[in-house]
């Protein structure tokens, strides 16, 4: 059974830096043209930092979409003529002040209604280097949560990109 979709075309919807809305055309197998709207985006790093003596080195900061503060993970967007590695470990410096030793997990499209791709990478023995060095937009603090106290954190659901969270964990056996 043929399940590809013919792509036609695309328009812009709603652009904007941070959330492009495109409507993409297609031809259904079936034959029937239909639209669809999608997120376009670029790619984005998510990090779990882990030191020595087991603690998760997360950020807490407000959310504009659920309306609230978050203690999730470090991440954000892959610059131009960056790799998705040399983004990792510059958000992770750049919001948390650590360094560690950057290890890949994987890459996934994390909504089927959008082109944005996040890689996922551990940072064992994660150690703080220096304080962060946050953009005019980013309030945060460091809150360092110990296993225990991440995975609760972690099946309540009280974080951004859960999935990253949990294959992260997965990835280090710490399910």
């Amino acid at each position: 059974m043929n399940l590809d979709f013919k792509f036609l075309s695309e328009e812009n919807v709603y652009p904007s830096k941070y959330l492009n809305v495109v409507k993409q055309f297609f031809v259904m197998p079936n034959g029937i043209q239909k639209s669809f709207e999608v997120h376009k985006g670029g790619e984005v790093v998510i990090i779990l930092p882990l030191t020595n003596d087991n603690k998760v080195v997360c950020v807490t900061q407000y959310r504009v979409g659920p309306k609230k503060l978050m203690t999730e993970l470090p991440g954000g967007f892959v610059d131009e003529g960056e790799t998705p590695l040399q983004a990792a470990e510059r958000e992770l410096l750049e919001e948390t002040g650590f360094k560690g030793d950057l290890i890949y997990v994987q890459t996934i499209f994390p909504d089927s209604y959008s082109t944005i791709k996040r890689h996922i990478f551990v940072a064992k023995n994660a150690t703080k280097n220096q304080e962060p060095s946050l953009d005019e937009s980013e309030f945060l603090e460091i809150d360092l949560l110990n296993i225990k106290d991440f995975r609760a954190h972690l099946f309540k659901g009280q974080l951004t990109h859960l999935e990253s969270a949990y294959l992260a964990m997965d990835f280090l056996k710490l399910l």
